[in-house]
């Protein structure tokens, strides 16, 4: 088995190389970014090619069976050994220590390949350093201090998106899931960084389903004291952070990020609640688990949350019904802590 060591150092001889890549004059990488409204990104580029990377770090001193560990390399069918990135904006995610520990790749737009068109994304997969369910886009030795002095971390799903918050000029830290789901993992490594720093999060995930699936899902993963603290941005449908850079919009961006986002309680109830027809059985089990949600909280969520949930509901259903709900989840609530 490949040691830590040696992954940490394919890892940095592979990002050399493929900086170089992207220096070159048939290099696309710096055209792309400029035309997202990325210009200034540190980025390099994985060169077209089955093997191009493998063959140079071999010459280096590397094995295949430590590229293929790192997952800088891909065995094929055939039992050849190619590499793992082809045509693609490379981007490096580090650790708190400023090592890279991964890579998440853009693949090129332009590529002309019909019959294999690339995935739009593609990341490390899990190595001895590297563990998605950890590890996040944007959290390396800089941004790690500017959490512990109390910055604004600001969750978003790719890197790019992470890249254009970071143009808002807010004081903001912007880190991502590189396209994974949010875990606990995510949360326990920006807690240990600093206890208080998910309490300040800014989640601001792309404006679709899936987008108010995560929001929904992320109040199961905090602490009632970080629910009433941790805000949501919301952002026009089909867009996201990039998207709003891209169209020259960053101070409709900071907007979004700074002055408009709203409690992530608020957004839950809006987003559980849009699924349902609330007049139906199946909206009367809804409403009762967002009453219960809802009446799970702290102190200072649960007055906020309770008046917004009222609202929302007024429309559709009798103020009584509302008020019978909350009392009984609370009650429900009170008696299953023991009160």
């Amino acid at each position: 088995m490949t040691t830590t060591a040696r992954v940490l150092a394919a890892n940095a001889a592979a990002w050399d190389y493929w900086r170089w890549h992207a220096g070159q004059a048939d290099a696309w990488v710096s055209d792309y970014l400029a035309a997202r409204g990325l210009r200034g990104t540190v980025a390099g580029q994985a060169p077209a090619g089955w093997a191009r990377l493998v063959p140079t770090l071999t010459k280096r001193g590397f094995t295949e069976a430590e590229l293929l560990d790192a997952g800088l390399a891909v065995r094929a069918g055939n039992g050849s050994v190619g590499d793992a990135f082809r045509d693609r904006i490379m981007l490096p995610i580090c650790d708190d220590a400023g090592q890279i520990i991964g890579f998440t790749a853009r693949g090129n737009s332009a590529s002309d390949d019909a019959n294999e068109p690339p995935a739009e994304y593609l990341n490390t997969t899990s190595t001895a350093v590297y563990d998605k369910s950890r590890a996040l886009y944007g959290l390396d030795a800089k941004t790690t201090q500017r959490l512990r002095r109390g910055a604004t971390p600001v969750l978003v799903e790719g890197a790019l998106d992470a890249e254009a918050v970071r143009r808002t000029g807010a004081d903001l830290v912007p880190l991502a899931a590189c396209g994974t789901a949010i875990t606990t993992g995510h949360l326990e490594a920006l807690r240990a960084i600093d206890p208080d720093s998910v309490g300040r999060l800014i989640l601001a995930t792309d404006a679709d389903t899936a987008g108010q699936r995560a929001t929904c899902r992320l109040v199961g993963l905090l602490t009632p004291d970080e629910v009433a603290t941790v805000r949501v941005a919301e952002l026009e449908p089909d867009t996201d952070p990039a998207d709003l850079i891209q169209q020259g919009r960053r101070t409709d961006l900071r907007a979004a990020l700074v002055h408009q986002a709203r409690t992530l309680a608020e957004v839950a109830i809006d987003a559980t609640l849009a699924s349902y027809d609330l007049t139906s059985i199946e909206g009367s089990a809804a409403l009762r688990h967002v009453t219960a949600a809802v009446a799970s909280q702290n102190p200072a969520t649960l007055a906020h949350a309770t008046t917004h949930l009222t609202h929302r509901l007024a429309p559709v259903l009798d103020h009584d019904i509302v008020a019978g709900e909350m009392v009984d989840a609370i009650t429900t609530s009170s008696s299953g802590d023991g009160k």
